[in-house]
């Protein structure tokens, strides 16, 4: 079983992850994503000085705010690819496991599409309004301006079907992590992200 967390940046899907790990019965893993790929790239992926070998961080202004947002380089596809292979054979093998991820990117979807087409997956949208996200991140501190806003729309595409959606704007990350939990023992076959691979394969 593979539980993918879907959100923009500052979303709190690691906070919810962490916490469903803990109350979770038996062994849930955890990984993130851009966390296995910024081990393997610490200075160059996702955060400055933006090495363009890696990703490519573009910003503009919109309604008087920064709205940033990332293009994957080639190089980088194949790394990605391995991270979600990665996953897939921990599945396979009878692990469960949470995927903390920003699918902001249409190659990096199609990817997971295509690698875990045959793994129980609950997909999960961890989606607060644009203005918490913003405002958290400006609160954080540790995060680039305007990739909560910026990166927004293309995470929250509209041919995704969650399984469920969580606004983490007014839920707590406990609250979170309990409607995920009832989710999981109230359905055994989750349609979310086979119907979202069947729309997005179908564009």
């Amino acid at each position: 079983m593979i539980i993918l967390l879907n959100g923009t940046s500052s979303s709190g899907k690691t906070t919810v992850a962490k916490i469903l790990q803990e109350k979770y019965e038996g062994v849930l893993l955890l990984y993130g994503i851009d966390t296995l790929v910024q081990t393997a790239f610490p200075e160059k992926c996702d955060y400055p000085p933006y090495d363009e070998q890696a990703i490519k961080a573009t910003f503009q202004e919109v309604d008087g705010h920064t709205h940033a947002t990332l293009t994957v380089m080639p190089y980088m596809y194949p790394v990605y690819r391995a991270a979600v292979e990665f996953c897939r054979d921990l599945s396979e093998r009878g692990y469960n496991l949470i995927i903390d991820e920003v699918l902001f990117d249409a190659g990096r979807v199609t990817q997971y599409f295509e690698i875990l087409d045959r793994e129980k997956v609950y997909f999960i949208g961890i989606k607060p309004e644009r203005d918490v996200v913003v405002r958290r991140e400006k609160e954080r501190g540790d995060r680039v301006l305007g990739l909560a806003a910026g990166l927004y729309d293309a995470v929250y595409h509209p041919l995704f079907s969650y399984d469920l959606i969580l606004d983490t704007g007014v839920l707590t990350p406990q609250e979170g992590a309990d409607k995920i939990l009832d989710y999981l023992l109230q359905n055994d076959s989750p349609q979310g992200f086979s119907r979202s691979a069947r729309d997005w394969m179908a564009k």
